[in-house]
This record gives structure tokens, sequence and C-alpha cells, in this order.
């Protein structure tokens, strides 16, 4: 089964600390060698963003930045995890 991981912050908040840059760090490099991670990535700030909405069938794109946006999706992480049938999954 795949699942998505996203890291979100303020983007007036300055760089993610370190502790969480060293902890993304370690995750990935484990996922990579056990061939669990997909595919993962940075995104551009908000204002070299544009935001893509489709509402009644109408496409409307908007330029960055967003102002009244309060978090941005920063980066994502794709991985697949083997899952057993009938196991009892807990959500945080």
């Amino acid at each position: 089964m795949r699942f998505m991981m996203l890291v979100k912050s303020k983007e007036s908040s300055g760089p993610p600390p370190k502790a969480l840059m060293d902890a993304m760090a370690k995750l990935g490099e484990e996922a990579t060698k056990a061939g669990s991670m997909i595919e993962s990535g940075g995104l551009a700030p908000a204002a070299m963003s544009t935001r893509v909405r489709l509402e009644q069938g109408k496409i409307t794109a908007i330029d960055g930045p967003f102002a009244e946006t309060r978090e941005l999706v920063g980066g994502y992480a794709v991985f697949e995890f083997q899952v057993k049938a009938g196991s009892d999954r807990k959500h945080a």
C-alpha cells in the first residue's frame, strides 16, 4: 500500500529545525535502502507557486504569493509498505 507524507510549515518561520531535517534525512536513507521510498521532493515557495482549482467544471489558476495561507506543504515523500490483510492500523 502506498502512503504519502506531507511536510507542512509556516513559510515565514524560516528553514525547518536541524533536528527535523536530520530525522527526515535518516528516514529517507533507510527507506531508500529498504526499497520502500518511491519518490520525494521539496516544493517551491508560495511566491513562485500557482494554485489550481477545479470548481463546477471550471479550472482556475491563481499565481502566488498567497497572503491568506497559514501553512504550506513544503515537501513530500511517497512510500510503499506491505500491509497485512486485517491488520489494525491506528491513526495519529
